[in-house]
């Protein structure tokens, strides 16, 4: 067959021997494609290579709040905090390049590495805005959030980061050469990576152990801002202490009664939640702006020294209803049992749950619950939903019908973060403002000015569900609490919105905001003089106390009610408060 003859021309010529043609085509290339392969090896890029880059790029691209708090950190003198530095650098890149290179010999395994790039510079990039560190409760946070919350928290801006520092070098990953290695050089490079990385922690522990302890110790932040491993830790930790759900939850107070009735008209107490409300920002507190003149005159109790069991809805909302207390709850704990609503029906008390925020987080599973509408009247509602006024009209709604004892708990969206704007309706008092969710960019007077705005909103709130039920005073025995789930950073330190742990939260995320008020004829029921009540408010209080606060004013005996973490019950221990005024 000659080198210009189409190869079916010689197939067809019986004197050239069609079979021995058909074995030409068929293998005659066997050499030519071996050769090419050849040339792929030698033009693909070592894989070795190709993991240190990922590895490098992802510890000096996506860990930049890590690297600023180790270098702010560092003890000693600045030949060990230097050396400290790139010993700690070389040492993570070598451990995180073997962990890639364990991965990356497959298409699956380089699909996994591109996921690591998109998922470490999403994180490093909410952790560069917010100041946030990442652990198993910010996880769940994520978990139990809605769309509202997301659409809330993206930015153009952000997206360009993300792309930039993750979906870019994804996309690089999959377009260069890689060299094909077997299975056996690919566990060389892996073991050569490994020794490599033991060698260096051997010299960073005989040499700089004093230093590297030292910050560790003080920093416990590092860890959760150490991108990746911070959130694959606390995937893994969400997911291990995830519990599953259970129809029957374990029985608090399994003896709890009251005597029925306890007076001559039903007892109710409208319960307002709050959210992210902190207690720095309150003018009944002494701060210096008038953000709750809305409650002049209206009786309120400011109770001005109240912190919050967590610094996120998702820890601080079952601990405020539950009776295991802060130092021994768990939200796995808490969602395996009864909680406070649970104890008040089970006796008798009429329990309904008005939802304007983004869910009870299983508070309320078990309790007739009102979702507001995500559309409503002209300037209350927005894409966001509606403003915490349309509370008050269902408020309304659900006192005139009410001919029993009973528990109103009021859900607000309160100052939720970080589009503030949102929360109140335009202007607001306090100018000029920070109309935009990318907060850590406005200056910081306009960002206060929109918190503050915030809580002259909720003020406003608070001030009509009072009305609302003084109004009911003449058939109903009635009183009102307010109390947020958790505070807020507004840059301090340069922290933004809240979910830090609470060994590392800075006050203002933990320190919240509660307002209580007693109508005349419920003080008589529950033999408390209001001046008692205002007497014992600037005594410390914390969200351990709601739990029995809610079965005292109810009058709920139980093994499981404790009199001295009922604030009502604390009043009634004051001098002359012990008899009805």
């Amino acid at each position: 067959m000659g080198s210009g003859e189409p190869w079916w021309r010689a197939v067809a010529d019986p004197s050239t021997g069609s079979c021995s043609v058909l074995r030409q085509v068929i293998v005659g290339n066997a050499p030519a494609r071996a050769a090419r392969r050849d040339r792929q090896k030698k033009r693909g890029i070592e894989p070795l290579f190709v993991c240190l880059a990922v590895a490098g790029w992802i510890l000096a691209f996506d860990n930049f709040a890590f690297w600023r708090t180790f270098a702010q950190a560092q003890p000693g003198t600045a030949l060990d905090q230097f050396l400290a530095g790139v010993g700690l650098a070389g040492l993570l890149t070598l451990v995180l390049a073997g962990l890639v290179r364990s991965l990356i010999g497959n298409v699956a395994g380089r699909a996994i590495v591109g996921l690591l790039l998109v998922l470490s510079a999403a994180v490093a990039h909410h952790i560069d805005a917010w100041g946030i560190v990442v652990d198993r409760n910010l996880i769940r946070n994520i978990a139990e959030t809605d769309t509202r919350e997301v659409r809330e928290l993206f930015t153009w801006l952000g997206l360009a980061d993300i792309m930039l520092r993750g979906i870019l070098p994804a996309v690089l990953l999959f377009l260069v050469p890689i060299r094909p290695t077997s299975v056996l050089r690919g566990a060389a490079h892996v073991g050569v990576l490994f020794i490599a990385s033991a060698a260096i922690a051997a010299v960073l522990v005989t040499c700089l152990y004093g230093t590297l302890a030292t910050t560790f110790r003080n920093h416990r932040e590092l860890r959760f801002q150490l991108i990746p491993s911070n959130y694959i830790n606390a995937v893994y930790g969400h997911w291990k202490g995830a519990s599953p759900a259970i129809a029957l939850p374990a029985t608090v107070a399994p003896d709890a009664a009251r005597a029925t009735p306890l007076s001559t008209r039903p007892r109710v107490l409208v319960l307002m939640v709050g959210e992210t409300a902190r207690a720095a920002n309150f003018s009944l507190g002494g701060y210096r702006r008038p953000t709750n003149r809305r409650l002049n005159g209206s009786e309120a109790i400011y109770f001005p020294r109240v912190s919050s069991c967590g610094t996120d809805t998702a820890t601080s909302l079952p601990c405020m209803f539950s009776n295991l207390g802060a130092d021994g709850f768990s939200v796995a704990a808490a969602a395996q049992r009864e909680n406070a609503l649970d104890v008040l029906m089970r006796v008798g008390v009429q329990v309904t749950w008005l939802e304007n925020n983004s869910g009870c987080k299983g508070v309320c599973a078990r309790v007739p619950t009102e979702v507001m509408p995500v559309v409503g009247p002209s300037g209350l509602c927005n894409d966001s939903g509606c403003q915490d006024e349309v509370l008050i009209g269902a408020l309304q709604r659900k006192l005139s019908s009410i001919d029993t004892d009973a528990l109103v708990v009021l859900h607000l969206m309160g100052s939720h973060g970080p589009s503030y704007f949102k929360r109140y309706p335009a202007p607001g008092p306090f100018q000029p403002t920070c109309d935009t969710n990318r907060i850590q960019t406005c200056d910081r007077e306009a960002l206060i000015n929109t918190y503050d705005n915030t809580i002259d909103y909720t003020s406003k709130v608070v001030a009509d569900a009072i009305r609302v039920a003084a109004d009911q005073a003449d058939r109903l025995e009635t009183a009102v609490i307010y109390l947020s789930d958790h505070g807020e950073s507004l840059g301090e330190r340069n922290i933004y919105l809240h979910g830090l742990p609470k060994s590392l939260a800075p006050r203002e995320q933990s320190e919240v905001p509660m307002i209580g008020w007693v109508s005349s004829g419920a003080a008589a029921a529950l033999e408390v003089k209001p001046t008692c009540l205002r007497d014992v408010s600037v005594k410390p209080y914390s969200h351990d106390n709601l739990f029995h606060t809610l079965l005292g004013f109810h009058g709920v005996k139980t093994a499981a009610y404790t009199p001295s973490l009922d604030i009502f019950a604390i009043a009634r221990e004051g001098p002359g408060c012990g008899t009805r005024p």
